[in-house]
């Protein structure tokens, strides 16, 4: 019998497009490398947003009201007008690859607030019959028609390296090295060593490294929670399994049948095990986890901000460390689940409702430790992220991407980066009319300031076309501080990264705790000598947005 286990190795552009295996990154399309690379230009583009602040927690800034996904006086995303008529450029979202038709919903809706026209990606559903389309039509197919695409990542590495000089692509080829839960792990572990197991919790890779696991649990008894979580790559909540130690190598070498699969070939069912935190922060009996979102709006140098909106997802169970499997024995009991596909139309916090339960200092040390865990996970994924870059190259600064990251909050206030997410669901949707519209309050200011801090607009794109003449050098410190005041509700992580000084040589990382060197260039360090002596970057990053906005600084 053949055996095939779900790991590291690469897999072929029609696997990765399936999102079958935990594959890096491929990209594919139909003409040569050379001839698609003798298309590109060197090209610059301008940005025609206006210059406008949040309150550091969504606000539209400049005495704008937050705006209700609704829609609302959205002043510093106006498009722009010449000559009285109105301009546009085109997207496509490829509502197709995503989990639900609702899932890019504030997507579209900030787009074309901002002079996007809809180009084309059919609707997930038929609109006559409700049933899930299945013509297999995506924006990579279609080049020509669209100026930004939104898809999931292995849609849109397809078009990756197709680009034309004025497109926009969101997503930032290389970053599968962090969007994925065996890949998150092995980025951390091969950067910081065992200082990962500080931002996630310890992990092995299955089958891959099941002696090591065995032989930590043996020499570490007091320091095994009695229980690990066994995951596969699979999304919403699903695919999990939690048992006890004594279980655990065993259920390990569970393995799963696949239609596509020659006849007599299996899968190992999991991917990873994860010690499982026994101790969670519970509140009214329950279990929480929080879903940040955080935007990579270019790595050519990298930039990187949080947003201070986010959600705190409840478990509509409460929490019972003693009951581990749920009633058909094939997932954990419903109180250790805090994913909001799991608990549809569940409880939901604010950030702010966190930090006025845990209180302020709590909930600054909670933020920070947060901040620092998204900035070590991206940091983490460079090394890969340069590679695939490398082999894409697409047209400079036309990559950004945004995330929806997921911590889990132990009983002492740490948080633990559990995923993540390449494609968060940008969805609103509750039977509690209240609660719908406070998950729409901290949504849609996190997309929409995304789209502001990026500087999507029909200049931008026009610009691309026509070439590099007047537009800004985008990977110097005076474009990086109009984002900065672009930036709406989103902190600044780049003080957080190893800086270059301490980290690009071999020599340098070790003596900064680090495995590998980061690829940084001399942008790289410019723009993080910048952020060191500006007064406004400081006071940007010092923020804790669920406390105040720019008057609540982190705790010392």
């Amino acid at each position: 019998m053949a055996w095939t286990i779900g790991g590291w190795h690469r897999a072929d552009c029609r696997h990765q497009a399936a999102e079958q295996a935990p594959a890096w990154g491929c990209v594919a399309g139909p003409f040569p490398a050379a001839a698609r690379r003798a298309r590109r230009r060197a090209h610059k583009e301008v940005i025609s947003v206006p210059r406008a602040r949040g309150s550091g927690v969504g606000g539209g800034g400049d005495g704008e009201p937050d705006d209700g996904p609704g829609g609302g006086p959205l002043q510093r995303l106006r498009q722009p007008v010449a000559g009285g008529k109105r301009r546009r450029f085109r997207f496509w979202i490829d509502y197709q690859a995503f989990s639900s038709a609702g899932s890019a919903e504030l997507i579209e809706r900030a787009l074309v607030a901002v002079g996007g026209v809809r180009a084309g990606g059919p609707p997930k559903l038929d609109a006559a019959t409700g049933a899930k389309r299945d013509d297999g039509v995506y924006g990579y197919m279609h080049m020509d028609s669209w100026d930004l695409l939104w898809s999931v990542t292995a849609k849109a590495a397809l078009a990756a390296d197709l680009l034309r000089h004025h497109q926009m692509l969101a997503i930032v080829p290389g970053l599968l090295a962090v969007s994925r839960k065996t890949t998150l792990v092995r980025s951390l572990r091969d950067m910081f060593g065992d200082a990962a197991w500080g931002i996630v919790p310890r992990s092995y890779k299955l089958p891959d490294e099941l002696d090591e696991w065995g032989q930590w649990v043996a020499d570490n008894p007091g320091a095994d929670t009695g229980m690990w979580m066994l995951k596969n790559n699979k999304q919403r909540g699903t695919g999990l399994r939690l048992v006890r130690t004594s279980e655990a190598f065993t259920a390990c070498f569970e393995t799963v049948s696949r239609p596509d699969l020659p006849p007599g070939m299996r899968l190992y069912r999991w991917y990873l095990a994860q010690q499982y935190i026994t101790r969670p922060m519970l509140i009214d009996g329950r279990k929480f986890g929080v879903r940040v979102w955080v935007l990579v709006s270019d790595v050519a140098p990298l930039r990187l901000y949080i947003h201070g909106r986010g959600l705190v997802l409840f478990s509509s169970h409460r929490y019972d460390s003693e009951l581990v499997a749920g009633a058909d024995g094939s997932g954990p009991a419903p109180g250790h689940v805090t994913n909001y596909a799991q608990n549809e139309n569940g409880d939901v916090w604010s950030l702010e409702q966190l930090a006025g339960h845990v209180g302020a200092r709590a909930f600054s040390k909670l933020w920070a430790d947060m901040c620092r865990g998204a900035a070590m996970a991206f940091a983490a994924a460079l090394p890969r992220c340069a590679e695939v870059m490398e082999g894409v190259r697409p047209p400079a600064h036309s990559c950004f991407q945004f995330f929806g990251l997921d911590f889990l909050v132990d009983a002492a206030a740490r948080p633990w980066l559990l995923e993540v997410n390449a494609t968060p669901s940008m969805k609103v949707e509750h039977e509690d009319a209240g609660v719908a519209a406070l998950i729409g309050a901290q949504k849609w200011p996190a997309v929409r300031d995304m789209v502001a801090l990026v500087g999507i607009s029909p200049q931008r794109f026009e610009e691309g076309a026509a070439g590099s003449r007047g537009a800004p050098d985008r990977s110097t410190p005076a474009y990086a501080l109009e984002e900065l005041r672009r930036r709406g509700g989103f902190v600044p992580l780049l003080h957080l990264l190893p800086h270059p000084a301490a980290s690009t040589t071999p020599e340098a990382a070790a003596a900064a705790g680090l495995l590998r060197p980061l690829p940084w260039s001399r942008a790289d360090r410019v723009l993080r000598d910048w952020c060191k002596g500006s007064r406004e970057y400081q006071a940007a990053a010092a923020e804790v947005p669920a406390l105040g906005g720019e008057a609540a600084l982190v705790a010392a």
